[in-house]
């Protein structure tokens, strides 16, 4: 069956994640600089890695319920400071200003353009806070592109569970048959979107795979622009 439709994980799909928190650390060592005793950008980098994890946070690196306040109290204990900033306010700035600071998937401007141009239905399908997704993507420059933006805190569902598929799908009034989901990781993404109904493919290069795994996801990519070759 043709394809009318092409979903998108965020993370390491269409931005690139360690490379959107390296953007961060610089502004955030830069806002801060009088603040510190030594302005590290490394150091504030590895710290919030070590705890987002590519925007997978283990539970045991959460002290707080989201990955901006747990970054904030990581950064207030680990970094030597001559003041010492207000817990609240440098959560609330991983909230305003992290989404500026992202930086797109090499490929993806160009993929998306084109693909509005031949018409076909686009939609981003994330796990998140809503909020944080659309800082994101404006950030990015991409909230034009799409005909819907799903969250997992939108409606209350989260991949891989197949009704946040098939709910993306109905958004879209296409078939999940018609639909090709893109992401990052071979359950959240892959598997999710397969349950669904829908064709999946996998952007390698963030997420070691299984022996299973390799076996089972059939259709793998290594960049953006290989896209096509399974749009034909």
């Amino acid at each position: 069956m043709t394809i009318r439709a092409v979903l998108f994980d965020l993370d390491n799909t269409l931005t690139h994640r360690d490379n959107s928190i390296l953007a961060y650390s610089h502004f955030l060592a830069q806002q801060f600089q009088t603040n510190l005793v030594v302005t590290d950008v490394m150091q504030i980098k590895a710290i919030i890695n070590r705890i987002d994890n590519g925007g997978y946070p283990k539970k045991e690196m959460l002290t707080h319920p989201s990955i901006g306040a747990s970054v904030a109290h990581a950064l207030r204990q680990e970094l030597e400071w001559k003041i010492l900033p207000d817990f609240d306010g440098l959560t609330q700035f991983w909230f305003q200003y992290f989404g500026q600071f992202a930086v797109a998937m090499p490929g993806a401007i160009a993929l998306l353009t084109q693909l509005k141009q031949q018409h076909f239905k686009l939609a981003v399908v994330s796990n998140g806070g809503h909020a944080t997704r659309l800082n994101i993507l404006k950030g990015l420059g991409f909230t034009r592109y799409f005909d819907a933006i799903i969250s997992s805190e939108l409606v209350g569902i989260s991949k891989p569970k197949p009704e946040i598929f098939q709910q993306t799908s109905r958004a879209l009034n296409i078939s999940e048959a018609q639909c090709l989901f893109i992401g990052d990781h071979p359950v959240n993404d892959i598997y999710g979107a397969k349950q669904a109904g829908m064709h999946a493919l996998l952007l390698e290069g963030f997420h070691s795979l299984s022996l299973e795994q390799s076996l089972s996801i059939e259709h793998k990519i290594q960049r953006l622009d290989q896209v096509w070759q399974y749009l034909k």
